[in-house]
């Protein structure tokens, strides 16, 4: 980290703490504060805890402005957002449909301004049977569900006024985790809580099973693109307010049956290093071999924002650094061979205007060379950026996969 990034994470674990924050080091550099603020989402955060005569009446007219605006686009946003989700989860009370709330709606209340935990979408849990009359509802209310965005573990709904709902049955992806989850989504149902969102009284995990559920989440996430400061966040705030209330032997037995038990020690250990959150005794025991890889995943994680798509290249080299089959024997050699797949596909899987080679396959060599072609031209990306791609992917691809791969994921 360099002393901007230091700054600002001191700031920030002053801020989701509630302190004020009346003096930072000499020569802050305060766009870059800002910009790093934005990337991750939490400039309403950070705001929230600057004391009003020492830091807020050294910011320039502009840069105060810029914070300010944030500020109240998002305490509104969030604030509509409760109270719409609050007739929604009526709507599913009313048809007697269990659902469980999930990550952010039940985090934020552990910060001390919720309204400025900022949220782009909703996620609940539904038992799959439900699925078709929690559907019906949504599209009765105005929503349309986005058909690009169905994955293994949940579907979205898109409405313009309303937050976006993303719709779970399963707890977290399936495609290159664990697959005997079915027994904890079992339990984390006969284990759930309730708790409030706004004026509804809807259900939670269990602080226990919330813990394990951020864990996988920042694991899927660093598998697909990356995670963001945010994140750690919610852990530090959870471990800090409920901890006392978790049985970490329990957390840890989990983590170990469902493979991510490395993942989640290095997890609480970032959160002590950047946020000094005290990590429980049980995890603390856990000894770990090439620490250098932590300061890897710190640069990575502040780089990477809160969804970790720093860049177009970075972006797809990360999606292909990750084995969704097995886990890779040799990480360089494994990022390299899905590289070549990505600029290179099986000719099976090429769209209908390649016919020509599956009709012929004595064609697939050209058939190959016009798809990079096409890649190459195509007006999503920028030229530069895709020719940076076939540049560096590989490279980039290749140190990723040693990253998860340290981390057993």
């Amino acid at each position: 980290m360099d002393s901007t990034q230091s700054q600002f994470i001191e700031l920030l674990s002053h801020s989701i703490r509630g302190k004020t924050t009346y003096k930072l080091s000499d020569n802050v550099n305060w766009d870059k504060i800002i910009n790093i603020a934005q990337l991750h989402k939490v400039e309403g955060i950070i705001y929230s805890s600057l004391s009003k005569k020492d830091i807020i009446s050294q910011l320039d007219c502009e840069k105060l402005n810029r914070l300010q605006i944030s500020v109240f686009h998002t305490g509104t946003k969030q604030i509509r957002n409760i109270s719409n989700l609050v007739k929604i989860f009526s709507r599913f009370n009313d048809e007697e449909i269990p659902v469980i709330v999930l990550k952010g709606l039940v985090v934020r209340n552990f910060y001390p301004h919720p309204e400025q935990r900022d949220m782009n979408d909703a996620d609940i849990l539904v038992h799959k049977e439900d699925l078709e009359k929690v559907k019906c509802i949504l599209l009765d209310m105005g929503y349309s569900q986005l058909e690009d965005h169905v994955a293994s573990h949940h579907i979205v709904f898109y409405h313009y006024t309303f937050p976006i709902i993303e719709v779970h049955w399963h707890i977290v992806k399936r495609d290159g985790f664990s697959s005997d989850l079915n027994k904890f989504e079992e339990d984390i149902w006969n284990n759930s809580i309730k708790v409030n969102v706004g004026d509804s009284e809807v259900r939670s995990l269990c602080y226990e099973d919330l813990a394990l559920h951020l864990c996988m989440h920042m694991a899927s996430h660093l598998a697909a693109n990356g995670f963001g400061l945010r994140q750690l966040c919610d852990l530090v705030l959870l471990v800090e307010n409920k901890g006392n209330e978790i049985s970490w032997i329990s957390f840890l037995d989990k983590s170990k049956e469902y493979g991510f038990e490395k993942f989640n020690v290095i997890v609480f250990l970032l959160c002590n290093r950047l946020f000094h959150m005290k990590v429980p005794n049980e995890l603390i025991n856990i000894k770990l071999d090439e620490e250098k890889y932590i300061n890897l995943l710190i640069d990575e994680i502040l780089k990477g924002g809160v969804y970790g798509k720093k860049d177009v290249v970075n972006s797809f080299s990360n999606q292909i650094a990750f084995n969704y089959e097995c886990k890779d024997k040799n990480a360089t050699l494994g990022a390299i061979k899905r590289y070549i797949r990505f600029m290179f596909p099986r000719v099976e899987y090429m769209s209908d205007k390649y016919n020509y080679a599956k009709r012929y396959r004595i064609l697939i060599p050209i058939a190959l060379v016009h798809h990079l072609i096409a890649g190459l031209f195509r007006k999503e990306y920028s030229f530069i950026d895709k020719s940076k791609f076939v540049i560096k992917g590989a490279s980039i691809s290749a140190k990723k996969n040693k990253l998860l791969k340290w981390m057993e994921l």
